[in-house]
């Protein structure tokens, strides 16, 4: 986000769309992620059978229950991997990078003071996690939180928070989840295909979800859209999911993507607009500056005979020192007269 992006008008209007999506939602909101909030939702943290991972669950009232739990999350994006992704080189190592490629999306509020509130309910979500660590091995910083460069001249930077998920999961761990296809729009050129399958799959559980709100005058719905839509600037709101893992000796939380919607784009849309008319203004062809041309000669170009001669009819005072008696010599015509053979 540069110049030409409306930073605080943005963060006004995330407050704005954040109280407004608390207010109307049934299901959990980081934004009243608290320990009320904890225990309104039924949250808790589930060790998933002989699995070391732990993951944030919800109890379902209908069904009786423990799933996992979706908490959303607002905020302006900051940076995006979303597919398609692109190969660099066709060699083997950079296609065994593809098989470890990840979708993520990192938002910020931009000063806002929601957004903060947020960020303190993440590292509040991240604590839980600790009396369900072995050890209390648990990293002491969440790694999807993280700060972006405040530009404006204050010393405090804008926190972010970063959601991601794998596009493949190993095939040895992807018992229980069904494999699905890879949506063509996700990957039009079929880079994504070069992966081994027969190590690699696409599961369910890696699927993102991307829309659109679109909003009426009797309740919103959400339509269907392509990752490409979603740009630097956007106000989105994120489902993520909380699980933790082992991770070098010690326990990680990792904050996982499951699907994202485009709330507002009219920020981005401006910026875009401005920064086009500012292009097109720097490359506006100035006027080029136009040198002068001396002519080496001047002052000494003689006089045409005709000047000569009106010069020479010219009355002279008497008191020059001209020659009246001087002759003129005149160059006389001569008729042309052809040969005539005889």
């Amino acid at each position: 986000m540069d110049i030409f992006y409306n930073k605080t008008a943005a963060a006004q209007v995330l407050d704005e769309l954040i109280a407004e999506r608390v207010n109307t939602a049934s299901s959990p909101q980081m934004y009243g992620m608290n320990s009320e909030g904890v225990e309104r939702f039924g949250l808790t943290i589930l060790k998933e059978g002989t699995d070391v991972a732990s993951k944030l669950t919800q109890h379902n009232e209908a069904t009786g229950d423990a799933e996992e739990a979706s908490i959303a999350i607002q905020g302006i994006i900051s940076g995006c991997q979303l597919p398609p992704f692109d190969l660099k080189a066709n060699r083997p190592d950079e296609i065994r990078r593809l098989a470890h490629v990840r979708q993520s999306v990192t938002i910020t509020g931009l000063g806002s003071t929601s957004f903060k509130s947020i960020a303190a309910n993440c590292r509040h979500m991240h604590t839980m996690f600790g009396r369900y660590t072995p050890n209390a091995l648990l990293q002491s910083l969440p790694e999807y939180m993280g700060k972006l460069r405040n530009e404006n001249g204050c010393d405090d930077d804008y926190p972010t928070i970063t959601a991601s998920t794998r596009f493949f999961t190993p095939a040895k761990q992807a018992q229980g989840f069904a494999t699905v296809d890879v949506n063509p729009e996700l990957d039009p050129r079929g880079v994504l295909g070069k992966v081994d399958a027969a190590k690699w799959v696409h599961t369910e559980d890696n699927e993102v979800g991307y829309y659109i709100l679109a909003c009426s005058d009797t309740e919103a719905s959400y339509k269907p859209t392509t990752p490409v839509v979603f740009q630097i600037g956007d106000i989105v709101e994120l489902q993520t999911s909380m699980l933790s893992v082992p991770t070098k000796g010690k326990y990680s939380v990792k904050l996982i993507l499951r699907s994202i919607v485009l709330l507002n784009g009219h920020f981005t849309t401006e910026a875009i607009s401005a920064r086009t008319l500012a292009a097109e203004a720097s490359r506006s062809v100035p006027v080029p500056r136009r040198l002068k041309r001396r002519n080496p000669y001047d002052g000494r170009i003689c006089q045409s005979v005709e000047n000569r001669l009106m010069q020479l009819n010219t009355p002279i005072a008497m008191d020059t020192d001209f020659d009246l008696d001087q002759d003129v010599e005149v160059e006389q015509e001569v008729e042309f007269q052809p040969e005539i053979e005889e």
